[in-house]
């Protein structure tokens, strides 16, 4: 299921993508739920829901039957789903992910938010990556969205 979710997501079908992802993760698939997770998410395939993606993140995240770095991405896209709060205990719960999720070095996404975060000037996340077009990445990435695009020129 999860190779047939990989497939219409190369080909751009990203509702029947969603779709098969969310049947894998249903029958226990971790990487799947850390898929079906991010679809969640940033609504790719379907409706936005941090809710259910934080879910899908957890199940995922305890999980027997998923990758290390899968389990790893859920934990790196759970964080960020915990500094959206704006809460301490979001992010002091953020922080321990993030930590866990680049102890052995193969996830240089989670180090590098992790110091991020202990900048002063902690910005927004980027989710322009990963199954977002251009044009939705530009119109809904924090980071790099019209909000910072009128503020460079």
């Amino acid at each position: 299921m999860s190779n047939v979710a990989a497939a219409y997501r190369i080909l751009e079908n990203f509702g029947l993508s969603a779709q098969w992802y969310k049947k894998a993760a249903e029958h226990g698939d971790g990487d799947a739920m850390t898929e079906w997770g991010y679809c969640l998410q940033h609504g790719v395939g379907v409706r936005r829901d941090e809710r259910s993606a934080e879910r899908a993140y957890r199940r995922a995240i305890k999980s027997k039957w998923i990758t290390d770095f899968c389990r790893e991405e859920a934990m790196y896209h759970l964080a960020v789903v915990l500094l959206a709060r704006h809460s301490a205990s979001s992010r002091r719960a953020a922080a321990k992910l993030l930590r866990v999720a680049s102890a052995d070095g193969d996830y240089p996404q989670a180090e590098a938010l992790l110091l991020i975060m202990g900048s002063a000037n902690f910005p927004n996340v980027c989710i322009c990556h990963r199954n977002l077009r251009p044009r939705l990445a530009k119109r809904h990435c924090p980071l790099h969205g019209p909000q910072k695009a009128k503020n460079r020129n």
